[in-house]
This record gives structure tokens, C-alpha cells and sequence, in this order.
């Protein structure tokens, strides 16, 4: 073993096998290094952010975005240890910040230590998205219309309703580009206006399988940009003939139609209370809505026969039971009239039920 064996070639101090002793590593080595400044680029209108050139909804607010700014310009060496980190942040202006930040760490065993302020910059910028839905841009409309009707209330608010959770589902997933930039309302229905043709074919699809109906297709070319053919693409859907809450008279018996699909009905026995499906026929006759009924009063039980007082014309009529009803003397019961039939389809309470679950179905 040489004279030089087990001290620091550079100091002399003790060392492990003659290596550069911590001390010295660390003279050689920079252990953490903290830019004078950092620059945030904001959305003024959404509050995404743009990092890199690329924009990205954030849900974080200013404070937590702080520290991760300055988090983003604190570079330690690979080798440091025990790192613990202060950082405090006051605004100095509307678009200005400081930071004053103190950091901690072990490198090559040596405990270390540094302070320094860096200034932060809020650059304000309005994104792609908000850019677009300014200037009014769109790559398509669906027009929202129904079959020999108008849409109800109902209806219409779903159709909505449906939109912007598509546009939630696709710009949560990334697509900043898929958004609803406005709905209009018509004398017919509504136009959804949209700005990507992914969340259009996404929201006629949906509201076709909530609703019902169907629709047609209708591109048209508008330019070109980078040698590539743009359209704008006209969705005309058509909601079906019937709609939910309707009461219909198939064959001899009476339903209300809970939802519908391209081509079937699924509806609720007025007879039996049981649920059953069948495909629509246009030569069902429309009874009304489960909003717009007679009322009446039960005023008697009598071998499964109810007496009901007509609150509009003060005659009682007799109509035949139901038992999936659980009428009571003194309820106030609900029906529609085909010809000399009284059609039962519920009670008071059931109607505020339904109420509480679609209340904008009401024309």
C-alpha cells in the first residue's frame, strides 16, 4: 500500500481509496442550478395553459401554478440527496410575481444550501380553441328538428344536455377542439353549432340513441388548406314522430312511451302497468302528452269499478280499475279521453314524478 493510498489526491484529506474526498467533489461539481426567470403563458379567456407550444386545460389555481413554475426552473445534480424545498410567492403586479426560493440537499455527503429570487412572468395569450370560437369558426351544424312535430322542451334541453357532456367527454380526453360553440334556438327546434366534425358525428349519434330518430348527412366544400379539401357538414336529424311521455293507442290497447330507438317503441301498458317494446307504426294514433291530461277525482270503489269526477265538466264516469294504479277514493287521477274510452295513466303524484325527473318536457 503507497504513501498516497487512502487521502484525497487533491486536499490530502482521508479518503476512500484514494478518491476525491466529498469536499472536493463537490467544488467540481454544480449541485443545483435556479433560472433568474420564469414565463407562464395564460389564456385570458379559458385559463388554459400553453407550455412548449402546446395548449392544455389545467385545473389548478394561480397559487399551485406558481410553485410548479418554479418548481420547472430548479435543476438539482443527479447524485444530490435529502433535497427540500421553500418557496414563498407574492405578486409584485397584475402580471408580474417574485418568488423567493431557499433549497436543501446532501451531495457527496456535505450538506448544502441556496437562496435566490426568481422573477415570474403571467404572459397573457388567447388559445386555439378561444381563438376559434372569437372568430366565430365551425366545421358543421345539427339541426335538431322532429317528423310532423315539434320537438318538445324536453326534447330539446336533452339534445343540449348531450352536447356538452360530449364536448366534456372529448376536451377531458384532449381534444381541445371539439367544443359547441353556440346552440341556437329555431322556430323548428334547434341548430347545435359545433367545431370539429369528431364531436358532431358524436353528438348526432347520441342524441339519436337517447332519443330516437335518425339523420342525414351534407358536406360542403368550403376551400382547401395545405392542399387538403375543407367541408362544413350540415347533420339534419330527425327525431321520431312520437316522443317520450306520449300516449298512443296500438292495435286496441293504450301506451305510454317511455324512449325510443331508430325503430322501437319502448312504452308502459296502460292496462297491465307492464313494460313492453314494439316497432312504431305510423297509423298509431297520438292521444296527447303525459303533461297535458283530464283530471279527476275517484270518488268511489265498486267491484272494480272507479266512479271519477270530472273536474272540468263536474260529471262522473265509470272506467274499469287498474290495478297497478293503487287508486284511492279522494286521488286525483289522471286520463285521456279516445272517443267514449277514458284512458287511466296515473295519479296526481305520479305526474310530479315525472315532473321532478324532465321538467322541461312541458310545452
Amino acid at each position: 500500500m503507497s504513501l498516497t493510498q487512502g487521502f484525497c489526491p487533491k486536499c490530502g484529506v482521508p479518503s476512500e481509496n484514494g478518491e476525491l474526498c466529498g469536499k472536493c467533489r463537490v467544488k467540481d461539481a454544480v449541485w443545483v442550478t435556479i433560472a433568474d426567470r420564469a414565463e407562464c403563458i395564460v389564456c385570458p379567456t379559458c385559463g388554459s395553459i400553453k407550455t412548449a407550444g402546446i395548449w392544455s386545460d389545467v385545473a389548478v389555481d394561480k397559487e399551485e401554478l406558481g410553485q410548479n413554475l418554479v418548481n420547472s426552473v430548479i435543476v438539482f445534480h443527479k447524485d444530490v440527496e435529502e433535497i427540500q424545498k421553500e418557496i414563498s410567492i407574492i405578486d409584485t403586479s397584475s402580471n408580474r410575481s417574485l418568488a423567493t426560493v431557499h433549497v436543501m440537499g446532501n451531495l457527496y455527503g456535505i450538506a448544502l444550501e441556496e437562496s435566490k429570487k426568481v422573477k415570474l412572468v403571467w404572459a397573457r395569450e388567447q388559445c386555439d380553441r378561444c381563438c376559434r370560437i372569437a372568430g366565430s369558426y365551425y366545421e358543421g351544424v345539427i339541426q335538431v328538428r322532429a317528423s310532423g312535430r315539434k320537438p318538445t322542451q324536453f326534447e330539446l334541453f336533452r339534445a343540449g344536455e348531450i352536447a356538452y357532456q360530449i364536448e366534456d367527454q372529448l376536451q377531458t380526453a384532449g381534444d381541445r377542439l371539439s367544443f359547441v360553440s353556440d346552440i341556437d334556438e329555431t322556430k323548428d327546434g334547434i341548430d347545435i353549432i359545433f367545431g370539429s366534425q369528431s364531436i358532431g358525428a358524436s353528438i348526432a349519434h347520441d342524441i339519436c340513441g337517447a332519443l330516437g330518430g335518425s339523420f342525414t348527412t351534407h358536406p360542403k366544400l368550403v376551400g382547401q388548406k395545405g392542399g387538403i379539401n375543407i367541408y362544413r357538414v350540415t347533420y339534419s336529424l330527425r327525431l321520431p314522430r312520437f316522443s317520450r311521455g306520449d300516449i298512443i293507442k296500438h292495435g286496441k290497447e293504450y301506451f305510454e312511451i317511455m324512449r325510443q330507438s331508430k325503430d322501437m317503441l319502448f312504452v308502459l301498458d296502460l292496462m297491465t302497468g307492464q313494460s313492453r317494446a314494439f316497432r312504431e307504426d305510423e297509423s298509431d294514433p297520438l292521444l296527447g302528452n303525459i303533461h297535458e291530461p283530464e283530471t279527476g277525482v275517484v270518488i268511489y270503489k265498486d267491484a272494480g269499478l272507479l266512479g271519477i269526477l270530472n273536474l272540468k265538466t263536474e260529471v262522473t264516469e265509470e272506467v274499469a280499475e287498474r290495478s297497478w294504479l293503487d287508486t284511492r277514493e279522494g286521488d286525483t287521477i289522471l286520463f285521456f279521453r279516445d272517443g267514449e274510452t277514458l284512458v287511466l295513466v296515473g295519479r296526481d303524484e305520479d305526474q310530479e314524478d315525472f315532473q321532478a325527473i324532465a321538467p322541461e318536457q312541458s310545452e
